[in-house]
Parts: C-alpha cells; structure tokens; sequence
C-alpha cells in the first residue's frame, strides 16, 4: 500500500488510518479547523445551505457540521469510511441526489493523476449551485514566523512570515502532483484551468498550516 496512489490506494484504507498519529498532528487539525471555518464564512451568505464534503476523511469536519444542525452530506471512493454517498469524483454528477450550495473539497485532488484535474472541475462546476472550496498542498519546506493581532473587537488576524527553503522535498504519501510540483502543476497553470469553471474569489495558505493553499470558487 505504502507506494500505490490514485483509486487502488484511497478505496481500500482502512478507516483506523485517519486516526493515525498523523491526524493528531497539531498543523493537521488546525487545517481541519481551518476548513470549518472558511465553510462556515461562505455558508453564512445562503439561506439554509447544502452542504457537500468530497473526502469525508475521519470526518472531523461533516461530524462538526452535523452537530451544529447543518444540511452536510459526504462523498467519498471508500466504503470504509460510511460516506452518505459512495463514489468516485469523475462520477460526481452522476451519484449526487441534490444541489449543493457549498462544496467543500480538502486535500482530495493531488491523489488523482493531473490529467483528470480539468474533468473533475468540470464535474464541481456542474454539480454546484454556487461556491467550492479547495484546498491544495504546495510543494515546498517553509520556516518562518506567524504573528497574531486581535483588534478592539476581537478579530484576530494573523501575518504569516514563511520562507521557502533550499531543504529536498518529497511528494505527500498517495499524492500524485502538488502546486508547483512540476510544469503542468504550476500554479498559473492550476489558476488557468480554474478560470474555465469558475471566478476565483478568495486564495491563500492557512495561517497555521502553509503547506495547505485552499481556493474559494463560484460558478460562472
């Protein structure tokens, strides 16, 4: 299992693997906690919002939604992991039985080849009824500083002051490609083919976990 990638890999994990020591690791819940709250900015702009989750994962994030008396439903390639609806992302429209209004899609993409990047926009594009979010890793080492300011009002925003470094860096475990991983993963390139589907209304890394960019997409 440790050098597959791609369906072989991601349909037959077992669930105990999203509770590994890896999932408790601090920067890995802090881009969990990062996607509920960037999920819950946009679902405030809609009126009892549909929620779908592509990659339900340990479901920290539906699991939170849920409680908190959101419409969420998940979708994933593995049974294993009890999704409400079982699939694979190139045969999204196909499967769903409902509008989205918010489709959340986190550190899903890099673990399907490149060349299905464009189908699977496509697929989003269609499926949406209004706003996607994505979240990418980028192929760098960062060290750096991040520096929180909380104003009178108690908004806390954060500067992050992260340096590339010259250090080696290895693909993520399962992962085909990243952000400028290569030249067909280059992040104009990625931009480029975005721009097709949607308007890109908001990017960035998270704060507390640069490795992770994340994209917030409205249909055209």
């Amino acid at each position: 299992m440790k050098n597959k990638k791609g369906v072989t890999r991601e349909s037959s994990l077992t669930k105990n693997i999203y509770f590994s020591d890896n999932y408790f690791n601090k920067y890995q819940l802090f881009s969990l906690s990062e996607q509920i709250n960037l999920l819950y900015k946009y679902s405030k702009l809609i009126y009892k919002p549909k929620i779908l989750e592509i990659g339900k994962g340990n479901g920290f994030v539906s699991d939170f939604y849920k409680k908190a008396n959101f419409y969420i439903k998940t979708f994933d390639i593995n049974k294993n992991l009890n999704p409400d609806i079982l699939g694979n992302i190139l045969e999204l429209n196909k499967l769903i039985d409902f509008k989205p209004d918010l489709i959340l899609c986190a550190e899903v993409l890099e673990h399907i080849e490149f060349n299905s990047f464009k189908k699977i926009l496509e697929e989003l594009s269609i499926a949406s009824n209004s706003y996607v979010i994505i979240t990418l890793p980028e192929f760098k080492k960062f060290f750096g500083l991040n520096i929180q300011i909380r104003t009178l009002n108690y908004n806390i925003f954060s500067i992050p002051l992260f340096i590339k470094t010259r250090h080696k860096k290895k693909l993520g475990s399962g992962h085909f490609w990243e952000i400028d991983y290569d030249n067909d993963s280059k992040r104009k390139n990625i931009e480029k083919i975005i721009r097709k589907y949607f308007i890109i209304i908001e990017q960035g890394r998270f704060h507390s976990n640069p490795y992770h960019n994340y994209y917030v997409l409205k249909k055209i």
